[in-house]
């Protein structure tokens, strides 16, 4: 029998009533994404998993030793890993990428429902719908959307993700900003979805999911409403632990080691065919400062250099473990480095390279934990140094951070988020819940 327990008190009359039994979930988890997007549910991956759950995942072959490591059942989602795509990106338009994946998107909708075959309910975000969404509706099982950014959140508060600039417009820009971004993320899964239905042999008309949709993000950083349609639950960050100093290659460790203060630059999966002008800049404006840094080239934002006594090269290290030992942090923002940084508490200053970069950057600026966005075309080392300058001197921008940081820290976020994929499932009418036996 595999049980779950929440709240339990060791002794007291309340005991019994604080003992709540979950009977074991079997869950799936779809991710197609870069590292930054895959992450997170590789987090609620292993925290089902520590509850006993069966769980399986579906993500590009690259994150294969990871999911298995941690006990998942696992089906690559094949032709989007980082060797492909670096493949192709060269050789192919965009278009032309997007009928590659809306091609591939046959193959996933078959191999997903395979591997899904006999789960209670599947998980996914934006990069996961287009084939999580067919494959619920083809085994008849319940879809729970679990996104990174604020979507299908609409706000007069905030902007949309895809479409942050009409924030300046007030109220009735935000709300159409949230249209467009609607209308954006609709366009970009609406071949795909139609392939992978296609290949299930699914009608044209799709079945609603459930009414409830999970944010992987603070509601201190946006703050999400329910309306009389949709539940909507900010978790908190779905990250990672930090990996042991002992996982960390030791040149690394002796680099960050010394008190004086050491930034980190690091772009994750963008690329650019200005890097080297990137990493000159970067170096340029490290000296001028006066500080170390750490350099992550990732998938090639940054490139051109080798480590120096002032500079250390890297392709990539945890950021859960990074992060914290920094006196400020610079990167491209994507939803999940956003989150790691900000948690780290420390200022932090976001390079948009495109999509919702650029929102993460107003909110971490309107939050007070770091400056404008600097988007990666006007970047050079004048600005690059001044905006270094602040993170280090401004008082009250690093106590905002840290503040900041604490509370996200204190979060429960994946755990807070598996609570509710149980509650969805066995919440669910008809659903058998008596428990399933391991054997």
């Amino acid at each position: 029998m595999r049980i779950s327990t929440s709240g339990v008190r060791p002794l007291g009359s309340t005991y019994l009533q604080s003992l709540h039994i979950i009977v074991g979930v079997d869950v799936t988890f779809v991710a197609n994404d870069t590292r930054g997007g895959v992450e997170p549910y590789l987090a609620l991956a292993r925290e089902a998993v520590s509850r006993g759950h069966t769980v399986r995942a579906a993500a590009p072959e690259d994150y294969e030793s990871e999911f298995s490591a941690a006990g998942v059942r696992y089906t690559p989602l094949r032709g989007v890993d980082r060797a492909a795509i670096a493949a192709r990106s060269d050789q192919v338009s965009l278009r032309q990428m997007s009928r590659h994946v809306t091609e591939l998107s046959r193959v996933w909708a078959r191999e997903v429902r395979e591997l899904a075959d006999g789960s209670d309910v599947l998980v996914a975000g934006i990069g996961g719908l287009a084939t999580a969404g067919p494959v619920a509706e083809a085994l008849g099982v319940p879809l729970l959307r679990a996104h990174l950014q604020p979507l299908e959140a609409p706000s007069w508060s905030y902007p949309g993700a895809l479409a942050p600039q009409l924030d300046r417009l007030g109220p009735l820009g935000r709300r159409l900003s949230h249209a467009l971004t609607g209308a954006g993320t609709a366009l970009l899964t609406r071949a795909p979805e139609k392939a992978a239905r296609e290949a299930l042999g699914l009608p044209r008309r799709s079945r609603a999911p459930l009414p409830s949709i999970l944010y992987g993000f603070s509601p201190a950083v946006v703050p999400v409403r329910s309306d009389a349609r949709t539940t909507r639950i900010a978790t908190g960050y779905w990250r990672l632990a930090a990996p042991s100093d002992e996982a960390v290659p030791s040149d690394l460790r002796e680099f960050v080691s010394a008190s004086d203060p050491i930034v980190s630059f690091g772009f994750g999966s963008m690329t650019a065919d200005d890097s080297a002008r990137l990493f000159e800049a970067v170096v340029d404006a490290v000296e001028r400062v006066g500080v170390r840094a750490v350099l992550l080239t990732g998938w090639g934002g940054l490139a051109g250099g080798e480590s120096s006594e002032r500079v250390h090269v890297a392709a990539s290290v945890p950021h859960s473990w990074l992060f914290p030992r920094m006196a400020a942090t610079i990167h491209h923002g994507g939803a999940g480095t956003t989150g790691a940084a900000l948690a780290a508490g420390v200022p932090t200053l976001i390079v948009p390279f495109g999509a919702d970069q650029l929102f993460w950057g107003r909110r971490a600026e309107a939050l007070g934990a770091s400056p404008a966005p600097l988007p990666r075309k006007r970047l050079d080392a004048d600005r690059l140094s001044a905006a270094l300058e602040r993170m280090l001197r401004d008082g009250a921008m690093r106590e905002r951070a840290a503040s900041l940081g604490e509370t996200l820290r204190a979060e429960r976020g994946a755990s807070g988020a598996i609570d509710h994929v149980e509650s969805a499932v066995t919440a669910r009418p008809g659903r058998d819940r008596r428990p399933r036996s391991t054997g």
